[in-house]
């Protein structure tokens, strides 16, 4: 075979391999008086980031195959261009693997900032649906204490005012006639025989008639055919059970009051915001009839027991209502603030600096005694998210600094060295590629064609026999899910919401009364619960952002089960980096064709197939 090369082909090989030594001296081998990074970075730009014309390359840290003449920014992603080089990590052959070194100018192109982890008192804020309603302990029946026919009502319509004492009734009771005849004999022979108009005076007053009217009956000397009914306590008329003419028995109820002057706000706490909520926190609420206005109410009662459909807890809070202007059934949307771990300071970083890939969580520490700017990629456990912050049960201590802004950049040059990054959970696993996890064309690697593993399960269920109806059921499950996936992608909202109970009916009706190992039943029985818990969020939410990041759980937790249990169709696994604001998401297919449910109609090509899983693999 014949090789040859002309004159500008030599020439550029040339100025290539020039501007490489060059690039690499200035970004990673460079003198001792350039690590301080006082250097114009102008001059840097100009020196190391240029083709043999002179002119400045620039390019897209998550799309290396960009290479342009002029600022500006991804046409395929929108970030901003960079001068192109490495990325700025140090790949030489004695580095840390899992450690990406940068200079001070490349620090200063990737816009790095870094915070120090924290040690505070965690205050996390729920937001809860409520609704107003009646205290119970204020509610009161009024019954008939004897029977008769109801003549007349002082109370005739629903919503009246009533004080303790006012009549509200008046009753004609042929049984009271004969007692008054009664009671007036025992009266006249009460000398005799005192104990038996006791008796008979003591049936009146079980019968609620007043000492007062009974003397007056005495008095008269006559039997009175009409006998009043009050009330207990002051309130309104929530409910009237007679209309005049009715004929009552002892003990039927005529009226039910309620006082209105406290009121209780019951809210649905959701199972993952249960931590720290206690008895007397604080609750702010608003109502739709007074926009802009707060009102306060005090935790005082928190539901024993979970409710198993819904996922969430009854949160019970006080509040007084003097004015009336709360009125039951009026619905409500609260936020409690409640200290977590009992009040003790926790370790806390900004949410910003948290890399997601599956079930790992990822941060970029800066290394404090380095000679040059380095970050070490370090998993951390995460605990509750407080605002804008996670609490960090391990993997970080007080002190240490964690990238919040450019992590993204440190990230993809570390993918481009084959050091520990998202992509890549020990160092050298790439084998030699770059990184295929940020593709906007056909849902494969970019480079190589070849599809990226992504672990799900730590464990499979394929060791034992799963039954095939259960599979099945899966796959009716994955079905539902895809409508809601597919009216994402479209940023249909509406649409993703109106398949939700399909979904959770679904979800509720798989019967795994055929699965017969306890280890299958327990991972299903988990997993179906947590699902659930999202699903119950999802139908609350009133924006799209908020609906995708349950979607995005629910995905994990699907993929989760899939990998498990197997199935009996094809499914892709598929990723986003830039979805939930560059956190990184993965969700389900039908096909490797790329339909972002996250990025919407904004990117919708945006994403790889990171994993196929295959019928019974």
């Amino acid at each position: 075979m014949n090789i040859s090369f002309n004159t500008r082909q030599l020439a550029k090989a040339g100025g290539l391999l020039l501007g490489g030594i060059i690039l690499g001296w200035l970004l990673f081998g460079g003198s001792s008086s350039q690590k301080d990074g006082t250097a114009d970075i102008n001059q840097h730009v100009q020196e190391a980031h240029t083709d043999e014309e002179g002119d400045i390359v620039y390019t897209c840290s998550m799309h290396p195959q960009i290479r342009q003449n002029e600022p500006g920014n991804c046409p395929i992603c929108g970030m901003e261009l960079i001068p192109a080089g490495n990325g700025g990590s140090d790949t030489g052959s004695g580095d840390d693997p899992y450690t990406t070194t940068m200079t001070q100018t490349a620090m200063k192109l990737a816009q790095v900032q870094t915070v120090e982890a924290t040690r505070t008192i965690a205050v996390k804020k729920s937001r809860m649906p409520g609704k107003v309603m009646i205290d119970e302990r204020k509610l009161s029946i009024i019954p008939a204490h004897f029977p008769g026919r109801i003549e007349k009502l002082y109370l005739d319509f629903t919503g009246a005012y009533v004080e303790k004492g006012d009549p509200i009734a008046s009753v004609y009771s042929p049984e009271l006639v004969t007692a008054q005849k009664e009671l007036l004999g025992a009266y006249r022979n009460r000398e005799s025989n005192p104990a038996l108009y006791q008796a008979t005076r003591k049936k009146f007053i079980n019968w609620e008639i007043s000492p007062k009217v009974i003397d007056q009956i005495l008095k008269r000397g006559t039997a009175q055919e009409n006998f009043d009914i009050h009330s207990h306590q002051n309130g309104y008329v929530t409910k009237r059970y007679v209309a005049v003419g009715d004929h009552i028995h002892f003990g039927k109820p005529i009226f039910e009051i309620a006082d209105l002057s406290t009121i209780w706000i019951e809210f649905e706490a959701y199972e993952n915001d249960l931590a720290g909520i206690s008895r007397g926190d604080r609750v702010e609420f608003t109502v739709g009839a007074y926009p802009g206005e707060t009102f306060g109410a005090n935790v005082t009662y928190i539901d024993p027991i979970l409710d198993d459909q819904r996922r969430t807890v009854t949160i019970r809070a006080e509040a007084s209502n003097s004015d009336l202007r709360l009125k039951p059934n009026m619905l409500a949307k609260g936020v409690i603030s409640s200290e977590l771990n009992g009040g003790e300071p926790q370790l806390q970083i900004p949410a910003s600096s948290i890399l997601w890939t599956g079930e790992r969580s990822l941060v970029y520490v800066q290394q404090p005694d380095s000679d040059r700017p380095s970050f070490e990629a370090r998993e951390v456990i995460l605990g509750a998210r407080v605002g804008d912050h996670y609490v960090i049960k391990e993997g970080l201590r007080e002190g240490e600094k964690v990238v919040i802004k450019g992590n993204f950049m440190i990230d993809s040059a570390a993918q481009l060295a084959d050091k520990k990054s998202m992509m890549n959970q020990e160092p050298g696993q790439s084998n030699g590629r770059a990184p295929g996890g940020h593709n906007h064309g056909s849902g494969e690697n970019m480079d190589t064609g070849e599809e990226q593993s992504m672990p799900t399960s730590e464990t499979s269920a394929q060791a034992t026999t799963v039954p095939s109806d259960f599979r099945k059921q899966l796959n009716t499950l994955t079905d539902s899910y895809l409508e809601i996936s597919s009216a994402l992608a479209n940023d249909d909202l509406d649409k993703a919401l109106s398949t939700l109970p399909n979904f959770r009916k679904t979800l509720s009706n798989i019967d795994e009364s055929s699965i017969r190992s306890q280890e299958q039943l327990k991972f299903w029985t988990e997993h179906q619960q947590n699902i659930n818990s999202h699903v119950s969020s999802m139908e609350k939410t009133e924006s799209i952002s908020s609906f995708r990041n349950q979607f995005s759980d629910i995905s994990d937790l699907l993929a989760e089960t899939i990998s498990y249990f197997g199935i009996q169709e094809t499914v892709h696994l598929q990723y986003c980096p830039m979805a939930k604001d560059k956190e990184g998401a993965y969700w389900l297919s039908a096909n490797s064709q790329i339909e972002n449910p996250y990025m919407g109609q904004e990117m919708p090509t945006c994403g790889s197939t990171e994993k196929v899983l295959n019928p019974n693999s």
